[in-house]
């Protein structure tokens, strides 16, 4: 489909930790905190956005996670909700959602099946690819063009997105004869793995948000309360609140518990032959083998090389040893002692390069719209409510279906804070 350049489907191997290296160190738990300041900014952005259309909430929200992660990646600003780069995010997210299960395709059972037309090859997910496959370029080409462009103005020193970052030391070694350490290519996948990964995944925890917040208003109120206790009402949350509010914490886990936005994880092929004893299917098994290279010896299972392995996140999300009532979003369960959720970041040295920037994202968006905003169900004609459907994509990755709702002000001395921000 085009994700070839990106570091989430590339082979394990020197270009695989060349980009790894590239966006590990940018986006350590430490450097992300330079982004805090543009998260507040673009979710006081979106709620008052939502305020003047509250019917295209949605919209606001992928404007949201688009303007956050092109700002990041390529410090491009989106500022309005029509922005031609969300088009483009949309595009991409459409053809990630709906291409079926990763792993699952012909392609990955009969890899030659690539190189023959339709006509030969009747499968729909191989169709679907190729038919979609200019989203996924055109998110790479369009915003690595218009970096190099801006790059080339003498104000460029000013941006510090990591395209630009990247593209100053490759100039700098070109001007000076050196070696380069990576191609365009190679910046152009590093900067769009992040666009993509991010724009996707901020902008459909969000929605899972709101949906429970409708579903459950006695969890929002709680935590509008617990806002109110810890930082009053004369001001709007930051990042310097984060450990005092506790239970927005738990909502925050609870979200990615209740519904891993990539079910399956990405699935990788074994460099090893692996003979697992006493295996746990399907947590430990899964989870060990994504990222165990070496022979190991647990006897009695074998797993030959070059098989396709998961990492079930959401089996592990509803484990009924682990979390009582799995099924249900409950934000409590953390006070009881329930662990936080692992694996909707991805294990080891597959894990999720941006956790930190994502997390970030949602949790600053999460309590300020708890500060501001109200979420109720709508109602129908005759004055009764209606109850959201609770329906989700099947594909990489998994989001809620459209549901209706209201969002209105929580007060309007909430709605006059962010509108004077």
């Amino acid at each position: 489909m085009g994700w070839g350049k990106t570091l989430t489907f590339l082979p394990f191997g020197e270009r695989w930790q060349m980009h790894r290296k590239l966006l590990q160190t940018s986006f350590s738990n430490t450097n992300v905190r330079q982004w805090h300041s543009l998260q507040i900014t673009e979710a006081r952005r979106t709620i008052r956005n939502i305020l003047k259309k509250p019917k295209t909430w949605e919209t606001s929200l992928r404007r949201l996670a688009v303007a956050i992660v092109l700002q990041v990646s390529y410090g491009t600003q989106v500022l309005e909700d029509d922005d031609p780069y969300i088009q483009i995010a949309n595009d991409a997210m459409y053809a990630t959602s709906n291409g079926g299960v990763p792993a699952n395709s012909i392609v990955d059972l009969v890899p030659f099946a690539r190189y023959l037309p339709d006509c030969i090859v009747r499968d729909w997910s191989l169709r679907f690819a190729r038919q979609w496959r200019w989203a996924i370029k055109k998110l790479h080409d369009v915003p690595f063009a218009a970096a190099q462009a801006e790059y080339h103005r003498d104000d460029h020193h000013r941006n510090t997105s990591l395209a630009h970052h990247l593209l100053r030391e490759y100039k700098d070694k070109e001007f000076r004869g050196q070696e380069q350490q990576w191609s365009l290519d190679d910046i152009k996948g590093a900067a769009g793995a992040v666009f993509i990964a991010g724009a996707d995944t901020t902008w459909a925890t969000c929605v899972i948000f709101i949906l429970n917040m409708v579903l459950h208003p006695e969890i929002q109120e709680k935590a509008q309360q617990e806002l109110d206790a810890v930082i009053g009402t004369d001001r709007l949350p930051d990042f310097s609140d984060r450990p005092a509010l506790v239970y927005i914490e738990h909502i925050v886990q609870e979200i990615y518990r209740w519904s891993p936005l990539a079910p399956l994880g990405i699935p990788h092929k074994s460099l090893h032959d692996d003979i697992y004893k006493g295996m746990l299917i399907p947590k430990d098994t899964l989870l060990r083998c994504c990222y165990h290279n070496e022979v190991t010896r647990w006897g009695g299972y074998l797993i030959s090389t070059r098989t396709v392995v998961y990492a079930n996140a959401y089996a592990m999300a509803h484990d009924e040893r682990v979390y009582k009532n799995p099924h249900d979003f409950n934000p409590d369960r953390y006070e009881a002692g329930e662990p936080f959720p692992v694996g909707n970041f991805g294990f080891g040295r597959r894990v999720c390069v941006g956790r930190f920037l994502a997390d970030n994202s949602v949790w600053i968006m999460v309590a300020t719209m708890l500060s501001v905003l109200r979420f109720c169900k709508k109602m129908s004609s005759d004055g009764k409510p209606i109850e959201p459907r609770v329906r989700f994509t099947n594909g990489g990755t998994c989001h809620p279906e459209h549901f209706d709702c209201v969002i209105k002000p929580r007060s309007l001395e909430a709605e006059a804070l962010v509108k004077s921000d």
